[in-house]
């Protein structure tokens, strides 16, 4: 039976607190696995059952429990959101066998919301860590999330450093709420802010493109819709309709002399901005 997944909260910055664990936040897929009457079932966080598109998971050998976690896929060590989320599209047999192989995927699992015939969901945090620890035996396809405790600020500067996706802080005794986005549950991400030229507009509603100059070409990255306040936008409009260079059915494109930052969690594989938010004007 599937379990709607607990949601979480934006946090603006990291926070140090002995009645907090602090995971680190991993960048992939989210995940329930049942594991009943000796099979396990995967299903994605709208209720879609998905089982056999992992065949790294279907022999997995647990004790009857329900699990919350994140499927990543690691890239030269380092988890590549793209490549996890390509792979739990794939439908057709061939596809699934074949990106196994290619782009294994690792279950990184930080709850436990039942255990043989106990439900768990109304137990503390740090309760149902306790039980996690002694379901999971780490291995090449399941491994428990990584935590601290207490020093949220020192980890978020940790994996700032290293460039990973950022950390979330959960209250020690929180309960788990189903499809319930919780202040007990706090996303601290690891955004970051880049420089990027706009080389045109949409012609209905907001969004700028967004340009990176590579090899003395301009390499669209992106459409950025949120961010700017009225007074940027009547700024940019009054500057850009001198400088315009052509349209389409879509876009006006302009000379790329206006630069901007421009806040994201990363690039994809594509060079696809994440997430892009307008942060400000390069004057």
């Amino acid at each position: 039976m599937f379990i709607e997944p607990m949601l979480l909260q934006n946090a603006d910055k990291p926070f140090d607190s002995d009645q907090h664990y602090f995971e680190l936040k991993s960048n992939g897929v989210r995940m329930m696995l049942e594991r009943q009457n000796g099979k396990n079932k995967l299903f994605n966080r709208n209720g879609t059952e998905i089982t056999e598109r992992i065949p790294e998971l279907e022999n997995i050998d647990l004790d009857d429990c329900y699990l919350d976690g994140v499927l990543v896929c690691y890239n030269d060590g380092r988890e590549d959101f793209e490549a996890a989320t390509n792979r739990v599209s794939f439908i057709q047999e061939y596809k699934i066998i074949q990106g196994s192989k290619q782009f294994p995927l690792t279950y990184i699992v930080f709850d436990i919301l039942r255990l043989k015939n106990k439900n768990l969901m109304k137990e503390p945090l740090s309760y149902r860590k306790k039980i996690l620890s002694e379901t999971i035996v780490d291995q090449e396809s399941i491994k428990k999330s990584f935590y601290i405790e207490s020093e949220g600020e020192m980890f978020f500067e940790q994996i700032k450093t290293l460039g990973l996706e950022g950390i979330v802080a959960k209250s020690k005794d929180s309960t788990y709420i189903p499809a319930h986005r919780s202040l007990n549950w706090l996303k601290i991400i690891n955004w970051r802010y880049s420089n990027y030229y706009i080389t045109g507009y949409k012609k209905q509603g907001m969004g700028l493109l967004i340009s990176e100059l590579k090899n003395g070409e301009y390499v669209n990255v992106g459409i950025v819709e949120f961010g700017m306040n009225t007074g940027q936008k009547t700024a940019f409009f009054s500057l850009t309709k001198h400088i315009k260079t052509g349209e389409d059915k879509n876009y006006i494109y302009v000379d790329p002399l206006v630069r901007c930052v421009i806040k994201n969690r990363g690039q994809l594989n594509s060079g696809e901005l994440i997430e892009p938010i307008f942060h400000d004007f390069i004057v």
